[in-house]
This record gives C-alpha cells, sequence and structure tokens, in this order.
C-alpha cells in the first residue's frame, strides 16, 4: 500500500481527535493528566475549518473568532463536516503555547511558543535550548493527550460512553 493510500485510510483518526478535542475543551474537560509533568490544558482558539467527507464536493467552511461558541461552526460540524484544522492554545503551568493542527497529518502550523527569558550575552546557546525545550515540551504534552485519546478509541468506554456523549454534543449544534 502507497503511502498517500495509507494516509487516506487513516485521516479518519486526525478528524476524530480534533473534534473530540473540541468536545472536550468545551464541556470544561480540557484538563488532561500529564503525570510527574501536571496536567496540560487544551482548547480552540480563534480558527478551525471545517470540510466535507465525502468525496463529490470539496466544501469548507473556515470560522475565525470565538470558534468554540461559533454556531456556524457548530452547524457545519452537525451537518456531518469533518474538523481539518484547528487553532489549538495549549497551557502547562503558566505557559501558553498556541498553533494550528492539521487533522491528515497531524502536523503544526504557525507553532509559537512562550518567551523565552535568557540572557543571550551570558549564554548565547541557551537561547536555541531554551526554546528547544519549550518545543519538545508541548509536542510531548499533545504526545500524551493524543495516545490518551487513541487508548479511549480502541477501548470499549468510546462506544458505550464517549462517542454517544460526542454525538449528543454536536447535535446540539444544530
Amino acid at each position: 500500500m502507497q503511502l498517500l493510500e495509507r494516509v487516506g485510510s487513516t485521516e479518519f483518526i486526525g478528524r476524530e481527535f480534533l473534534a473530540w478535542l473540541w468536545f472536550k475543551s468545551e464541556t470544561g474537560e480540557g484538563s488532561f493528566p500529564l503525570g510527574e509533568a501536571g496536567s496540560v490544558e487544551l482548547w480552540y482558539d480563534g480558527r478551525i475549518v471545517l470540510q466535507s467527507d465525502q468525496d463529490d464536493r470539496d466544501e469548507k467552511v473556515i470560522c475565525l473568532g470565538d470558534t468554540s461558541r461559533s454556531r456556524e461552526a457548530r452547524f457545519a460540524l452537525a451537518e456531518r463536516k469533518a474538523v481539518t484544522e484547528a487553532k489549538i492554545r495549549l497551557s502547562i503551568g503558566d505557559n501558553e503555547w498556541s498553533f494550528i493542527l492539521d487533522a491528515t497529518w497531524l502536523n503544526f502550523k504557525s507553532f509559537k511558543t512562550p518567551r523565552v527569558v535568557q540572557d543571550d550575552k551570558e549564554d548565547p546557546d541557551g537561547l536555541f535550548y531554551e526554546k528547544f525545550y519549550l518545543i519538545e515540551q508541548a509536542l510531548s504534552a499533545l504526545d500524551a493527550v493524543f495516545s490518551s485519546f487513541i487508548k479511549l478509541r480502541l477501548s470499549a468506554d468510546w462506544e458505550a460512553r464517549e462517542l454517544p456523549a460526542l454525538l449528543q454534543w454536536v447535535g446540539e449544534g444544530k
């Protein structure tokens, strides 16, 4: 199987993950445990792209502003459009990151880290290492959240509890 065929057959996972993150952040459950590192909070922040899953129609809805409460975005989701991109804000302690997450490849666009507070005259390499550390911290946190989603998605709890709650929330968007 070619790479693009494999991506096409599994891209629903990224779309479900973004819809689940939106659901969790809007229902107040957007805080996820990270073990010893504490917890991470995720929420949608200002931009969401929804697209029809049907191959014969290439319809896109792009919503800007307070998307988590946007009637248009929720209506598009209820009308069977899938989340393909979302601007997400991630918070760990006092640090906040902002990025756009793409559902197909689960890659990042416009990744912004917290401000690096280092004296570049005293330790010029410290700026690089601090920035790298902040990027790694956010990536590890998102990996942990994605891992918890996959475990839930493959468990019996998904069909019994999580999916019905998610579908009810989607239905309330009409």
